[in-house]
């Protein structure tokens, strides 16, 4: 693949993240800025993983430097960015201290022996990325114009936050009970397999919501679950990907708040069960 056709593939699969949300003569919010914010929310996790210092200082600098690659970027026409405005490039920057300082007053003012707080967090925090990318890159859109939003479609991505999200809580407060791993693996995914057919099958056959944005759409199965062969894939592996990713993500948070590793955080979990069994 030649550097032109990579350009466009960026470019063309990041339009969504431009859709302005909201803006005045001091701020502007588009798409872009959930990244931004996030990003400085996980830089000085994972720099601190990497055993790196002054963690919070260098996630600043990392922030800054984006803005100044991406201003060069367009000053050499590689146009593989849309040209911001000097407005939306101090807010990008500001947006992501505002992560990494949420983040460092997270690690030294917020308990986090509370299991259930660090649980609901970690499953939160996991299912909005999973659900924020997926949803925005393949730019869901539906025959109702009521459930359609430009940039980001907040009713796919309100359905599956929620179905990520309880994948997350399933994953993080059960496994633990089951003796057979095989087996916990078969309920999980037989129970989301279950449920998806039955949220399709209304949405599809009774509530008549079709996806239209994608004309080479066929269905799974049962003619249902109508999209391309990137949707179906995402459909039939999304609990394995929401596992690895929340594993992931507790292993990063856990070393981050000090804890020495993700076994700390299994330990707690029989704790908490044991606790939940008395009750």
């Amino acid at each position: 693949m030649e550097l032109a056709e990579v350009l466009k593939f960026i470019r063309t699969n990041t339009e969504w993240l431009y859709v302005v949300i909201y803006q005045n003569k001091l701020f502007f919010i588009d798409y872009w800025s959930f990244v931004h914010f996030f990003s400085g929310i996980l830089l000085p996790v994972v720099l601190t993983n990497l055993k790196i210092k002054r963690v919070y200082s260098i996630s600043t600098l990392i922030l800054i430097a984006y803005e100044v690659v991406e201003i060069s970027l367009i000053y050499f026409a590689f146009n593989v960015f849309k040209p911001e405005t000097i407005k939306d490039q101090f807010t990008d920057i500001f947006i992501g201290m505002f992560g990494v300082i949420i983040i460092s007053l997270m690690k030294r003012k917020l308990s986090f022996q509370n299991l259930n707080l660090k649980l609901n967090l970690y499953a939160l925090f996991s299912s909005f990325i999973v659900a924020f990318i997926w949803v925005g890159f393949y730019k869901y859109q539906y025959n109702f114009e009521a459930l359609n939003t430009k940039g980001l479609n907040l009713w796919a991505f309100l359905w599956w936050s929620i179905c990520l999200f309880l994948i997350c809580q399933f994953h993080l407060r059960q496994k633990n009970k089951f003796q057979n791993e095989i087996l916990y693996y078969f309920t999980l995914y037989i129970s989301y397999l279950i449920i998806l057919l039955v949220v399709e099958f209304i949405g599809y056959k009774i509530l008549g919501i079709r996806e239209i944005y994608h004309s080479d759409s066929t269905a799974l199965l049962f003619d249902i679950i109508h999209g391309t062969f990137t949707l179906h894939f995402f459909y039939l592996t999304s609990p394995f990907i929401m596992i690895f990713f929340i594993e992931l993500i507790k292993y990063l948070f856990e070393k981050f708040f000090y804890l020495n590793s993700s076994n700390q955080l299994n330990k707690q979990l029989v704790i908490f069960e044991t606790a939940e069994a008395a009750e």
